[in-house]
């Protein structure tokens, strides 16, 4: 193009006369007369004029498919060539003139500024409305000086003298001591299942959840409930501070100091399952090793064949364990919870109604609690994934087939809905979409089966049976399902994936043998006897589960992998007993600490974010270099630094300030 005259040219001379445009086609190609059953994907970069349409372009290059394979003096083998996709890369992605990622822009502007202003008030550096945060304090110090103080609790002890008399107190002074303690029962600034570091003393239980905001196993109902710093429960405050003071303590909610205590909270109500912790944490890397393996594998330069089971076909073989552990947990977690609520407080205290509309009224909440707490930070991953996918696909060379540019746009609701599993695959957005419906799917009919066996004796058998044969039937109807999926050739890994791991339905034996375990921890409240033999024997049955199931994929038998399903939780039954109980000893101390808590929070944020985070990474050098294992590490060991940054932001800005907020309006609405 450029032409070399004595006569110096500007460099506008030395241009095209015609506008170009980079184009990538997608062409699959499979050769007949061989045995290559699979056909292969192939993706080809053409620089043509910019008035070229996607039909012109496939109009050319079907023409020279044509010629090519009508020549007479063409030797090659015969093929069949077919055009699966033309896409034009613009090489520039101006997030402005995107709907949605202007919508990004506005909704992450607003979450911090109401970040910054939050944390400024809590700092006191600013007041907020006439009181300021200080009247939302408890003055602890006040109280214990207050001249009058003994006068009211005189009082009210007269007022409250027959039930006082029912429990024992004698005097007035053991009175006192249960007032005072009562007061110092002070939550830090955390109220995320905050147990009271002088329950034993002061008997107060948990603050500020739920309706009950004291439990008092004395029956003491004349004692004010326990105070927080800052954070106030709603009941603790006086009318006064109720009227002018709830903007202020909702603004509160978003305070980057809060937040950030909150994250590394380690005084909770379900310390004891601090090996669930980790349990969660770990899986999540497992999963998160996982897809950055498919992609890296999708997108490599060297790549090898997924049907040769290489590197990455094991590697997804065996990442079915992880969400099964995923699943698992998330049972246990969730029948743990129940049950602890049913132990703690009736019916009435939770929802404020009594008899089968309160029952019902307390499934319905409990389930709903859970769906609205996650709904703030999915949604939010949704638009940021849909804005990603739209980046990447109008700058980078290669395109991923998951198709979350578009899904993401036209489907992301089914995803807030939780139901993108009744949909085709191919039109759901984000990688882990179909787990977040299925865990949802089975936490409703696992609570359901946790409520019906509350009722009675009989009714909790039969809950029982149903679990059982419902573990049972699921897993004959996956390994059946398997058997005939075995045979079948993967295109590519994520075809693999979604043939292997997308399986919804063969997650209710984990979940629901999670269910079982988290009802087993609350019976046995901590204690556990066992003899050495016993808990030896335990031992050995539990690691031959565990090695035969993580070996089983590996065969290369898809239907017999299909048992895992249920042979892997119950490997893990025997572990998780053991590290929920008096057996776990400096074990669980080891564990119990505020990095994991941390990691255990972060971990739904990382889910979220990370396929997101590995699709820039990757698609924005062109291609992964490799896809061995070495390689995976490496890519996987970026993402999760980015991913671990992200989700940590996502948590502050989103997460932890939504949960707050839910809770403060539970608080002014009861």
């Amino acid at each position: 193009m450029v032409q070399y005259d004595e006569a110096p040219q500007s460099v506008a001379d030395s241009w095209p006369p015609y506008r170009l445009a980079y184009t990538t086609l997608g062409i699959t190609l499979n050769i007949t007369k061989s045995n290559m059953i699979k056909s292969t994907d192939i993706t080809l970069g053409l620089c043509m004029p910019y008035s070229c349409s996607p039909r012109d372009i496939m109009s050319v290059i079907n023409f020279s498919i044509m010629i090519n394979d009508n020549l007479k003096t063409n030797k090659t083998s015969s093929r069949v060539a077919r055009i699966s996709s033309v896409r034009r890369v613009q090489g520039h992605y101006d997030i402005t003139a995107d709907k949605a990622g202007v919508l990004l822009i506005c909704v992450t502007t607003l979450l911090v500024a109401l970040v910054i202003v939050a944390t400024v008030i809590d700092l006191d550096l600013m007041k907020c409305l006439p009181y300021g945060t200080k009247s939302m304090t408890f003055d602890l110090e006040k109280y214990n000086t207050d001249p009058n103080r003994k006068g009211r609790d005189l009082k009210q002890e007269n007022d409250t003298k027959t039930e006082t008399d029912k429990l024992g107190f004698e005097n007035t002074n053991t009175h006192y001591m249960a007032v005072d303690s009562l007061v110092k029962c002070s939550a830090p600034t955390i109220t995320l299942d905050v147990n009271c570091a002088e329950k034993t003393l002061g008997s107060c239980k948990r603050c500020g959840k739920y309706r009950k905001q004291c439990s008092n196993p004395r029956q003491l109902d004349n004692l004010p409930p326990c105070p927080r710093q800052k954070y106030n429960s709603f009941a603790s405050l006086s009318t006064e501070s109720k009227k002018k003071n709830i903007f202020c303590r909702l603004l509160l909610c978003f305070s980057l100091a809060y937040c950030w205590k909150r994250i590394f909270n380690t005084n909770t109500a379900n310390k004891d399952l601090s090996l669930i912790h980790v349990m969660r944490v770990l899986a999540t890397f497992w999963i998160m090793f996982v897809h950055v393996a498919v992609i890296a594998e999708y997108i490599s330069d060297f790549t090898g064949d997924i049907n040769g089971q290489n590197d990455v076909y094991l590697i997804i073989a065996t990442g079915t364990i992880a969400f099964d552990t995923l699943f698992y947990v998330s049972g246990l977690f969730s029948a743990h919870h129940f049950f602890f609520l049913k132990s703690q407080y009736s019916v009435k205290e939770l929802v404020g109604f009594q008899g089968v509309c309160g029952q019902v009224l307390q499934f319905v909440c409990f389930v709903t609690n859970r769906v609205i707490r996650l709904l703030p930070s999915y949604a939010y991953a949704v638009l940021l994934s849909a804005v990603v996918a739209q980046s990447t696909y109008k700058t980078a060379t290669l395109t991923l087939p998951d198709g979350d540019e578009h899904n993401c746009r036209e489907h992301g609701w089914r995803n807030l809905l939780y139901i993108t599993t009744v949909y085709p695959a191919d039109e759901q957005c984000m990688l882990v979409s179909w787990y977040l419906s299925t865990e949802t799917q089975l936490h409703v009919l696992g609570a359901l089966l946790c409520a019906v066996s509350a009722c009675s004796v009989v009714r909790a058998r039969l809950a029982t049976v149903i679990t059982i044969v419902a573990m049972l039937s699921a897993t004959i109807a996956d390994a059946s399902a398997a058997y005939f999926d075995y045979g079948q050739l993967f295109s590519n890994s994520f075809g693999a994936y979604a043939v292997i791991i997308e399986r919804p339905w063969a997650r209710v034996s984990p979940y629901f043998m999670g269910v079982f375990t988290g009802w087993l921890i609350h019976m046995m409240n901590g204690k556990m006897k066992v003899s050495k033999v016993t808990s030896t024997l335990l031992w050995m049955a539990s690691l031959s589960f565990m090695f035969t199931s993580s070996a089983v994929p590996l065969v290369g038998l898809p239907w017999l992998a299909a048992w895992l399903h249920l042979t892997w939780p119950i490997a893990l039954l025997w572990p998780v007993l053991m590290g929920t109980t008096n057996m776990a000893g400096v074990f669980r101390r080891f564990l119990a600490r505020s990095s994991i808590a941390a990691l255990s929070r972060l971990s739904y944020g990382m889910l979220l974010l990370h396929a997101a985070v590995a699709r820039t990474m990757l698609l924005s050098v062109g291609s992964a270099l490799c896809s061995t294992t070495l390689c995976i590490w490496l890519y996987f060991a970026g993402t999760t630094l980015i991913t671990l940054l992200a989700a940590m932001v996502l948590s502050l800005l989103v997460e932890m300030p939504c949960c707050s907020l839910l809770r403060r309006l539970s608080d002014c609405a009861s």
